[in-house]
């Protein structure tokens, strides 16, 4: 059993390496406190064959959709049907749509540097339209919570 024990020591991470030559302390629970052969710490945990979140949203991300263009109907993964109704409505004149799409550009470093340089030298007007978005996506984002402790009954301070 000791021996099975400093085995399992010499498997640890460095900074999980007890420091002394113990048999109770740190990294090294009683013996009676340790899991027991068979023991499942998470029994109601994600099960097998259950699929993790980020596999589940790609999944639909790339679920095929059939989308009609013009007379003709063709399949289409439901991210490309997103990216084009996106893209038809910045063509149309909606400019936070132009933005999503030019930022998923950009992200993707598909844009040429004097494509990116166009995109950076925006007009007054085009800039007054970024910040009134993002004063609107401020002024929607939620507060942080309030300490209770930390508000006084009385009224505010005096000075």
């Amino acid at each position: 059993m000791a021996e099975q024990e400093n085995n399992d020591a010499k498997d640890r991470p460095d900074e999980k390496q007890p420091k002394g030559n113990y048999d109770v302390g740190y990294c090294k629970p009683p013996l009676a406190h340790r899991f027991q052969r068979g023991n499942k710490a998470n029994s109601k945990g994600r099960g097998k064959g259950s699929k993790s979140r980020k596999i589940v949203i790609q999944d639909v991300m790339f679920e095929p959709v059939t989308v009609r263009e013009g007379e003709r109907t063709r399949q289409m993964s439901a991210l490309e049907a997103v990216l084009k109704k996106t893209m038809s409505k910045a063509l149309a004149g909606d400019n936070k749509a132009a933005i999503t799409i030019i930022g998923i550009a950009k992200k993707e470093g598909i844009l040429t540097p004097a494509q990116e340089q166009a995109v950076d030298d925006f007009s007054e007007t085009d800039l007054a339209i970024m910040r009134d978005v993002r004063r609107r996506l401020e002024a929607a984002a939620p507060e942080p919570p309030v300490d209770r402790d930390q508000i006084s009954v009385g009224g505010p301070p005096r000075e």
